[in-house]
């Protein structure tokens, strides 16, 4: 693949990793991207038509393109808290309908649950050579994540928590399935998106690395064959964002309920404060191997009774919600501090009834047809009720710097 970044190995040495995190200037800050899909709402159908969308928005900021013609990105500020981000969100949401008008639709769930055909890859020199590289993937791909990033200062301490999280994507994998169909078809998973996001290169579960100088060298040696022209490639559930200072969980399925996001989020900045606190008590965080990490992300995509995630030392099999009542305990004093003990509250459902589980019942009730209409209307109606509830009409003023960039860069 020929490099379409101007980025060099000078620009990732290690004094330059460092420097980005010790350089931020807040740290435990929450932003939120979200990938929609755009369809027909007469038949539920994707919808090519990216650059209409865009233009209808006027140039807004918070609405990008993304690999896919029928597909859009939804980019919060840089936020205080998950409440935050959520009001960031819903507005998004219902400023994106709003502006696209009643010929299109939006739905937020990780596959199409019955396109067998994912359309036209959007325009533009990154995407094609994204497609170049990943031929069966740019053909049969079409997927929607909620990507969550989290602000860490002090580059020894992010990469510490870095290290620790990785041991937590299962449980983010089994709270956040919202993709059991595809082309139709039931496929006996919650996220079918993250089975189909392997076949992209440099997905799964992330590596650990001893210090930055093993970060600094990966970046390098990537970058000499035009493989991976830059870390913005590192489209693993987990990774380091040296270009905004967070960490970024890239795990979950895009939600379609509006609060079920917003809980990822509280429980993604929940985890990186006591990961971050217990880093700065002294303690060494554990780091478990790629390989255990993998084997319970693997369960945790499953639905019904087979969610189960692994113990990473003994091995034995947890139920979701008896782990999640665990981490949730241990999390209980940070999320205090933090002011979000509500939003952590949503999990438990989650933990029994995922988006996954409520568009199987859906399915089984009602039939496929019924799913597509009720994703579209889900997709805006939460964001209405969840507005109406944090009294917010317009766009949130509690950025945590109101004229700070957007959080993502293109993925």
């Amino acid at each position: 693949m020929k490099p379409i970044s101007c980025w060099t190995p000078a620009d990732g040495s290690v004094n330059a990793f460092r420097a980005r995190f010790d350089g931020a200037a807040l740290s435990l800050t929450v932003g939120a991207e979200e990938e929609l899909m755009l369809v027909d709402p007469r038949n539920g159908r994707l919808a090519g038509g990216i650059e209409e969308v865009l233009r209808r928005t006027d140039g807004d900021s918070r609405f990008r393109a993304e690999l896919r013609a029928a597909q859009v990105e939804v980019v919060t500020r840089t936020c205080l808290s998950a409440a935050d981000v959520g009001r960031e969100l819903a507005v998004a949401r219902i400023d994106l309908a709003e502006a696209i008008g009643p010929g299109t639709a939006t739905i937020a769930c990780g596959t199409h649950p019955a396109a067998a055909n994912p359309g036209p890859i959007t325009g533009g020199e990154r995407y094609w050579a994204v497609a170049e590289d990943n031929p069966w993937a740019a053909r049969s791909m079409l997927t929607c994540g909620l990507h969550i990033h989290v602000g860490v200062t002090g580059a020894d301490r992010a990469l510490a928590v870095y290290n620790a999280l990785r041991c937590y994507l299962p449980e983010f994998a089994a709270l956040s399935g919202n993709s059991p169909f595809h082309a139709g078809e039931s496929t006996g998973l919650a996220s079918t998106r993250m089975q189909l996001n392997r076949s992209l290169a440099r997905h799964g579960v992330p590596p650990a690395f001893p210090d930055w100088d093993s970060y600094a060298a990966f970046a390098a040696w990537g970058h000499a064959g035009g493989a991976i022209p830059d870390p913005s490639y590192h489209w693993w559930d987990l990774r380091l964002h040296p270009g905004c200072g967070t960490l970024e969980i890239r795990v979950c399925d895009t939600q379609t309920e509006l609060e079920d996001a917003v809980a990822l989020v509280a429980l993604a900045q929940a985890l990186v404060a006591w990961l971050a606190e217990r880093y700065d008590a002294g303690e060494e965080l554990p780091v478990h191997d790629t390989y255990r990490i993998a084997e319970s992300l693997w369960l945790a995509a499953h639905v019904g009774a087979a969610r189960d995630v692994l113990d990473l030392d003994t091995g034995a099999r947890r139920p979701v919600a008896e782990r999640l009542d665990e981490l949730l305990y241990a999390l209980g004093p940070t999320a205090q501090e933090l002011g979000t003990e509500s939003e952590l509250g949503r999990l438990g459902m989650l933990a029994t009834s995922t988006g996954a589980d409520r568009q199987r019942h859906l399915v089984r009730t009602e039939g496929v047809d019924s799913l597509l209409e009720w994703l579209a209307v889900e997709t805006i109606a939460s964001a209405r009720r969840y507005r109406e509830r944090a009294e917010a009409p317009g766009p949130t003023p509690a950025a945590a710097d109101p004229d700070a960039r957007a959080i993502a860069i293109a993925t």
